[in-house]
């Protein structure tokens, strides 16, 4: 007979308990860390599904073209023989003047800008020495980037817009070009200037100097680089250390960027660039040819990279000291009246079979331009030079699968040949050769300009599926099961994107395809993978009726239609090129709307606190996004009807100081509503306002580095540059190790922003109550916002930091509106949020546009180029507003909540926030896209279509990059854990 057990002590119940509760608390733990990994491996297939349609679409529609590995040579039967009648020059000075425009070059009676009549010795020479000297207005091809002209300029053939994407990543060009032309016909070449050069032509120069050229703030150094080497070098010509002598100087270009034309220092740049070609007229013989020329111009505010005028009539001057040019007889051609707006003009390629011929070298192999008339001494060797390039251009056409079979212009070659085998009797030879050449150039245009369809389409299809994917995992699925659907959809996903990526690597193995390689294929089939690794649990548990009409009904309400309005608004104003130059003033239009229906919606508030403080938040919501929209750069197709306003000022450096004690403050204001300004909250604010002092105080001494050379005070222009270099610099890096790394760890390991106070009552018991209890969430994950929005107001120009000091407080009295209105779990939230995104993307100095890249942040941590650091810069000040966006977003569901005893249903509606500002994006995104395609022929695509596309896929690919590593992967599960390890028991 067994024994009964003795009942259980009190202290054994309660230890029991304990047990239960704390083997309970892990497991939930356990499951909160699991299901963290999951959401993370979620998103990350979201990601890596858009990153692959964008990625097919930019393959379709960014040009490409058959570039031939055939390289000319002097022995090819159309040169042997023939070349040597034309050399008239044994050695070449070649002056590149970055961005010298055209109007530089010729006088102004009127002399009403600052940038005419100081670079006139081109003109004067070509006026009074017509024989020696060689004046033309010198037409780039768009898009007008520095590494993509260089290409044409030395190839001869037309470098296509995908070129400007690599505009600070070259690489060697193996193409034929008349540098390695000059390199295997044993000429030597010395350069010196812009080291883009040095990193597409290295292989070639046989002595190298090259100078940085991405510090657009910096005037100097390349040109003083570029004069102090080369005088030397003419002084030495005996020594036989160059055939060709290159200088490539920037600080027109810069001084561009820096200030715009209209500026004084404008004047002593070109001013200093007139004396430099006198001091090497001086010093060449008259067996040396002078190439003096610019690579591009520059639009009214100093910048390029578009396809306006100004941007592309650069200047080409050739001149001897011996007779070996001519003009044409028309001389009406050269008239220079309204800037040279009709002067003569040639194409920049046109320079390629020039030099060549002029140097005694083969034309390069890929050539399509024509021999420059003036540059030779009579009609008879341009009839010569024209016979020989059209042999070369109809040579690189039969070699080309793409244009061999062009019946057109083979007839036309046939014609010349039979005129030129007969001695022309008729004297047509010349003009016929035009014909030929501009109808081959036309015609190649034409078939570079078809558009690999079947990409575009494979990558609007992948980024649409995306969408469709999104909006039923984020906003159709019920939140009770979404946990259990995901544990269902990451394996499914994993599986099926090994399948079909197997199956499509073996289809492109076995059928060889000419259309996609084994790399696209392989991204084709994991894109495929995804998607059925999220439809087939999906389908499996809700059929599509039922979805459409959980569609219907999670869209109903007036809040959500709103949202959807200002989606589908956005996304369509990409369908007008007009609407599309007018982005910024059409998101600040829908966030007004937003804060005066905030405010009308307010007062059906039931608590009157709750009443008032929606209004007031509602109309200081519009009035500061108003003040923000003030701030603003142009596009040049806005045009009069837009002032720019980003600017760098002395008011600006003051006001900065203000915000850094002004933004701090109104940061606890919002923590004191809460009753969250406490353990962490002082100190983070506190540093906070530190690290923006060091900030102004950097960009104070931006300022006086920036107006040192036209400063009214004497102590100002005796700066010593280099100690204030270094000073910068240290300082700049300080900032961004607090900002980036320590404040982030310290972060991750901090206590959070609560107090525990305890109060002795009326009958002598004690009271305990936890202060910030109620935004225990919200108060701690805004100080990681905090963390970098520091480290992007460091990379972002004055008047850029007091708007996103805006944003920060848009932001937060968005979350107070939020919290009043009861939109948590509503479309609107996120929407609002993106749009703040967009509108401080403008705001900041930007547009959907190349020149309005502030490059120049770049040299914020280091003097020169530096993986990771430059680009990390760049990135920052561009898209800083997106990245506080995304990080942001989760504070919709955080903001104001007090600790939750279900902390996956917590992580759960994160997501779901998360989720939508990603459904905003990728609708924007492929709206960009589609209409992109839907006017690949459009006269503006290049300037306004192809820019906004590649805009939103960044766009796309940053805020994925954000939402999976840092809100989704880092922040929010680290968060919740370590709440629920205090107050989740």
């Amino acid at each position: 007979m067994q024994r009964p057990q003795d009942p259980e002590s009190g202290e054994e119940v309660r230890k029991r308990l304990v047990q239960q509760s704390d083997a309970k608390f892990h497991i939930r733990n356990n499951r909160l860390r699991f299901m963290a990994i999951l959401y993370v491996l979620i998103f990350f297939s979201f990601a890596a599904l858009q990153t692959i349609a964008i990625a097919f679409f930019t393959r379709g529609f960014l040009l490409s073209r058959q570039v031939l590995d055939n390289h000319s040579t002097l022995t090819d039967p159309i040169f042997l023989d023939q070349s040597d009648k034309l050399q008239n020059f044994d050695k070449a000075v070649v002056v590149i003047i970055d961005a010298l425009r055209f109007d530089f070059t010729v006088p102004d009676s009127e002399n009403e800008f600052y940038y005419r009549n100081n670079f006139l010795t081109p003109y004067n020479l070509n006026q009074k020495y017509p024989q020696n000297s060689v004046l033309l207005k010198f037409i780039a091809d768009p898009p007008t980037t520095t590494l993509q002209r260089l290409k044409g300029l030395t190839t001869g053939s037309l470098p296509t817009f995908v070129d400007a994407g690599s505009n600070f990543d070259g690489d060697v060009i193996h193409e034929d070009n008349f540098i390695k032309q000059l390199y295997s016909n044993n000429r030597s070449i010395a350069f010196v200037g812009d080291d883009t050069w040095e990193a597409v032509f290295s292989p070639f120069l046989n002595t190298s100097y090259p100078y940085d050229s991405l510090n657009v703030w910096d005037l100097h150094t390349v040109d003083n680089g570029v004069i102090e080497h080369m005088i030397p070098m003419l002084d030495d010509q005996k020594s036989n250390k160059w055939d060709v002598l290159i200088g490539h100087t920037l600080g027109v270009d810069h001084c561009g960027h820096r200030y715009g034309p209209s500026h004084f220092s404008m004047r002593d740049k070109q001013k200093q660039m007139d004396t430099f070609i006198n001091d090497i007229i001086d010093r060449i013989d008259d067996k040396t040819l002078l190439v003096v020329m610019g690579d591009h111009g520059m639009d009214r505010t100093g910048n390029h990279g578009g396809d306006s005028l100004d941007e592309l009539e650069a200047a080409l001057w050739l001149y001897s000291k011996k007779n070996s040019f001519h003009q044409l007889n028309d001389k009406s051609v050269y008239d220079i009246s309204n800037g040279g707006k009709n002067y003569r003009s040639v194409n920049q390629i046109d320079l390629v079979p020039t030099f060549s011929l002029l140097m005694g070298l083969p034309i390069p192999f890929n050539n399509l331009g024509k021999p420059i008339e003036e540059a030779f001494d009579s009609k008879d060797t341009f009839k010569l030079a024209s016979y020989l390039t059209m042999e070369q251009i109809q040579r690189y056409r039969y070699h080309s699968t793409s244009l061999k079979d062009d019946e057109l212009i083979n007839n036309k070659y046939k014609e010349l040949k039979n005129i030129w085998n007969q001695g022309d009797p008729k004297g047509i030879f010349a003009e016929k050769v035009l014909e030929y050449e501009y109808e081959s150039l036309e015609r190649c245009k034409d078939l570079w300009a078809r558009f690999d369809l079947l990409s575009i389409s494979i990558g609007i299809i992948l980024l649409a599926f995306s969408l469709v994917l999104l909006v039923i995992y984020s906003k159709l699925i019920p939140s009770v099961v979404i946990t259990q659907l995901t544990e269902e959809i990451v394996p499914a996903t994993i599986a099926m994107v090994c399948i079909f990526t197997v199956i499509f690597i073996a289809i492109s193995v076995i059928l060889k395809p000419s259309f996609l390689s084994l790399l696209w294929f392989s991204l084709l089939g994991a894109a495929i993978g995804i998607i059925f690794g999220f439809l087939i649990p999906i389908l499996d548990r809700y059929s599509i009726k039922w979805l459409f009409t959980s569609l219907l009904d999670k869209f109903s309400g007036l809040w959500s239609l709103i949202a959807i309005s200002f989606m589908v608004l956005h996304a369509a104003i990409f369908g007008s090129n007009s609407f599309t130059i007018w982005e910024d003033k059409i998101t600040s239009y829908f966030l007004i709307t937003f804060g005066f229906l905030s405010a009308v919606k307010s007062l059906d508030a039931q608590k009157k606190v709750d009443r008032v403080m929606g209004v007031y938040h509602s109309v200081l919501f519009m009035i500061t996004t108003r003040l923000v929209s003030l701030s603003t750069i142009c596009r040049e197709e806005q045009g009069s009807q837009c002032t720019p306003t980003f600017k760098l000022s002395w008011w600006m450096i003051l006001a900065l100081f203000v915000n850094a004690f002004f933004m701090p403050s109104y940061i606890r204001a919002f923590y004191n509503i809460t009753s969250s300004y406490h353990s962490a909250a002082p100190l983070w604010i506190n540093m906070f306002k530190v690290v923006l002092v060091m900030i102004t105080v950097y960009w104070s001494f931006e300022y006086l580095e920036f107006n040192q050379a036209d400063s009214s005070f004497e102590f100002i222009r005796n700066l010593d540059l280099e100690s204030l270099h270094f000073v910068k610099y240290t300082l700049a890096r300080i900032i961004a190790g607090i900002a980036l790394i320590a404040a982030n760890v310290g972060w991750s390991r901090g206590p959070l922003c609560v107090k525990l106070e305890i109060k002795n009552t009326e009958t002598s018991s004690r009271e305990a109550c936890i202060l910030g209890y109620q935004n225990v969430y919200g108060s701690q994950y805004f100080l990681l916002v905090m963390n970098f929005t520091a480290a992007i107001l460091l990379f972002t120009k004055p008047l850029g930091q007091l708007s996103i000091s805006i944003l920060i407080y848009q932001i937060l009295s968005l979350f107070e509106l939020v919290d009043i209105l009861g939109v948590r779990a509503n479309l609107i939230s996120p929407v609002v949020l993106g749009l703040l995104g967009y509108l401080h993307f403008f705001s900041t100095g930007h547009q959907a546009t190349i020149p309005s890249i502030h490059w120049e942040v770049g040299f914020t941590l280091t003097e020169k180029i530096t993986f990771p650091f430059t680009h990390l810069a760049i990135v920052l000040n561009t898209f800083g507003p997106f990245i506080i966006v995304a990080l942001s977003v989760s504070l919709i569901t955080l903001w104001k909540i007090p600790p939750s005893q279900k902390p996956i249903s917590l992580y759960s509606r994160i997501i779901e926030n998360c989720g939508t500002l990603l459904i905003y994006e990728t609708l924007v995104a492929l709206s960009a896209l589609i209409f992109a395609t839907v006017f690949r022929r459009h006269l503006m695509v290049w300037k306004i279509f192809a820019p906004r596309f590649m805009f939103a896929g960044l766009v796309q690919i940053v805020i994925n990059i954000v939402l999976v590593t840092t809100t989704i992967g880092f922040s929010c599960g680290r968060l919740i854990l370590q709440i629920n390890r205090i107050f989740g028991k």
